[in-house]
């Protein structure tokens, strides 16, 4: 990827759109694209939980639950670090790891990377590449995953780790919380 690209990609859970860790023109296009309220945060695909390090800070239970549920469909929302809170302006974001070949292959290959469902916000995110294609195709550098169908269809479980020792859920998905939670009081 270059600068300021764009793009569309499978996930283990729904189609998302991209870009770059720090590209801010990219991921003002995002914004532009879905429509959304740039004081929402885009969530950010990780490789790796090493990748963590000069992003967000977490504590030993939520460290646990990391190393049961990635690579999958959890997103954990955490406090930033200072250095990426000086670049960003963002005290939190929201993390995964992915677990699907493609979206595991492009962060690889670019870094971390922003991402958030395919949709205009508010809508039901998109689900098929030829729906991706056809609404967003234009609008993106790239539309990837013409030929992969192996996700879930379920956007991840959402939960918020930014107070030790709380975790909080946000929004239930692929995993259950209750799942989560009995690795997070172990």
């Amino acid at each position: 990827m270059k600068r300021g690209d764009v793009i569309v990609f499978p996930t283990d859970t729904i189609y998302g759109i991209g870009c770059k860790l720090y590209d801010k023109n990219a991921l003002d296009k995002i914004f532009t694209i879905k429509k959304r309220d740039p004081e929402k945060h885009i969530p950010i695909l990780i490789g790796q939980i090493i990748d963590l390090i000069p992003i967000a800070k977490y504590d030993f239970n939520t460290l646990r639950v990391m190393q049961t549920f990635w690579p999958g469909p959890l997103t954990i929302v955490l406090e930033t670090t200072i250095d990426f809170y000086e670049k960003t302006g963002e005290d939190t974001i929201a993390v995964r790891i992915p677990n699907h070949d493609l979206a595991l292959e492009l962060i690889s290959q670019n870094g971390p990377l922003r991402t958030t469902s395919v949709n205009i916000s508010g809508q039901a995110p998109l689900n098929t590449y030829l729906e991706v294609n056809e609404q967003f195709g234009k609008k993106v550098t790239k539309v990837y995953g013409e030929h992969v169908e192996d996700y879930i269809g379920v956007a991840s479980t959402v939960v918020d780790a930014t107070v030790p020792g709380n975790l909080k859920l946000i929004r239930e998905g692929a995993i259950s919380f209750d799942d989560i939670l009995d690795v997070y009081e172990q």
